[in-house]
């Protein structure tokens, strides 16, 4: 049985797997890079469903940015800590910051894709680097980080909402 203790020790391990992963990325194509997760409370991260977001957020990432800049690399891992993406452009980090948080604010399924965008030299771009606001909580409008800290909403709660948008998007 997972326990808790363990599903949060797999899901820090995959983020220092992952920043690793992003730097080599970034020292190889000498680009910036988009990299692509979805914001998923609780310890199960992996899902058909969770794949078949990531897959409809990938695709509208993939477009919008075509249009604009050159892709040097993309590529999707399946991890149990959730769906990765990963796209090295050729362009400008902050045009590229305000492109994805354009997209997680009006994609249907925006509100749960996690877009984390780093320069050449491997420094991320914040929300808050290029004038946005931090994300406010799926449920409410209070700021996520204080919601999920003041435990606000259950996990079953939050699933239902991911649930019923995914219904929505694919009907």
């Amino acid at each position: 049985m997972i326990t808790n203790n363990d599903a949060l020790l797999k899901i820090l391990e995959s983020r220092e797997q992952r920043a690793i992963y992003q730097s080599r990325l970034i020292k190889r194509y000498h680009s910036s890079l988009v990299s692509f997760t979805l914001n998923i409370p609780g310890s199960q991260k992996d899902s058909e469903l969770f794949r078949e977001i990531h897959h409809a957020g990938m695709i509208e990432l993939l477009n919008t940015i075509k249009d604009r800049a050159a892709i040097l690399y993309h590529e999707v891992k399946f991890t149990e800590t959730g769906p990765e993406g990963y796209i090295c452009v050729n362009a400008d980090a902050i045009g590229l910051k305000h492109l994805t948080v354009n997209l997680e604010a009006t994609h249907a399924l925006g509100r749960l894709f996690d877009f984390d965008v780093f320069n050449d030299q491997c420094k991320q771009i914040s929300r808050i680097d290029v004038g946005y606001s931090e994300r406010t909580c799926l449920l409410c409008s209070k700021n996520v980080h204080i919601c999920r800290r003041e435990q606000n909403h259950s996990i079953v709660e939050l699933l239902e909402k991911i649930n019923s948008m995914a219904t929505i998007y694919f009907g």
